[in-house]
């Protein structure tokens, strides 16, 4: 089944412009976007990823656009329905993007005006969004070669000024890896192009860099550190240093649509072993059981 877009109420078919070429998104990268995975065709916890995208718009001063958002999910959704046998078992994501809207015509400049209608579109993407492999064999990074800027206002939103994750992606790419590692201008551990870290320092103590250190908090991030203490787990948000990287025996990356998966590598360099640890299939054995209740509760 091809993949489904909503753009401003209405379903849009596959190459049909759907987009002003005013459009604030697309001029300057003035927007947000949040990416939820599907399971059985339903949105898995929307209440999160609505909440931190309206914070996100609350820092920007874009109007949430509620009731846009809710008529194009149902939309989305409800045209996704009758198919019922879509790839991957009912598997997909949902790619939300709000953008600050359309200058007026003949208007130009980076200050945007203060009546613009914001953007909404919706894409959704049928599948599992990653390969089985991934879990068995575990990922390999690099270090980007530049620092994130921790400093930044938009450090901690996603936003659509991802050029920095994009390079950073495409070095690892180069590198024959398949995530890159950000450290930032104190270099300290911030975050990959697309995940959340994760490290096991002694077989009981967890640790994540916190959202001071430069990073977007992801919400399998959020999710994981919830679930740490029923892993028998202590968990601590703190800064992280290369030392620290070097000490850990296990390490992982989140993300909505990678869940939980093993970090085997940075620089070529193993972490731990070199191999998926037990703890990291434990943590994602208790992240799917996690997803399992979500939905237990919401139709219950």
């Amino acid at each position: 089944m091809p993949g489904l877009t909503w753009v401003n109420g209405c379903l849009v078919a596959p190459g049909q412009p759907c987009l002003e070429a005013g459009e604030r998104g697309f001029l300057y990268g003035d927007g947000l976007f949040e990416t939820v995975r599907l399971y059985d065709h339903r949105p898995f916890a929307w209440p999160r990823h609505a909440g931190r995208l309206a914070a996100g718009c609350r820092a920007l001063g874009i109007d949430y656009p509620e009731q846009e958002i809710a008529a194009g999910l149902q939309a989305v959704l409800a045209a996704l329905a009758p198919a019922g046998t879509a790839p991957g078992d009912g598997a997909g994501s949902l790619r939300l993007t709000v953008t600050r809207g359309a200058n007026p015509p003949g208007a130009r400049g980076v200050l945007p005006s203060q009546t613009l209608q914001p953007t909404v579109a919706i894409t959704l993407t049928p599948g599992e969004p990653y390969r089985p492999e991934v879990y068995r064999s575990g990922l390999r990074a690099v270090t980007v070669s530049f620092p994130r800027n921790h400093r930044s206002p938009v450090a901690g939103l996603k936003s659509l000024n991802y050029l920095e994750n994009i390079l950073g992606r495409r070095e690892a790419a180069a590198a024959g890896a398949d995530e890159g590692v950000f450290f930032n201008l104190k270099d300290e551990l911030a975050e990959g192009t697309a995940s959340n870290i994760f490290l096991l320092l002694d077989g009981k103590r967890l640790v994540t860099p916190a959202p001071a250190s430069g990073l977007l908090p992801g919400i399998a991030r959020e999710i994981v550190l919830s679930l740490a203490g029923s892993l028998g787990l202590t968990v601590s948000e703190s800064a992280v240093t290369r030392r620290g990287l070097r000490e850990a025996r296990e390490a992982w990356l989140t993300n909505s649509l990678l869940e939980v998966a093993p970090l085997v590598s940075l620089d070529r360099t193993p972490i731990g072993d070199g191999r998926p640890g037990d703890i990291a299939f434990l943590a994602r054995q208790a992240y799917r059981q996690y997803v399992r209740h979500f939905f237990h509760h919401h139709l219950s």
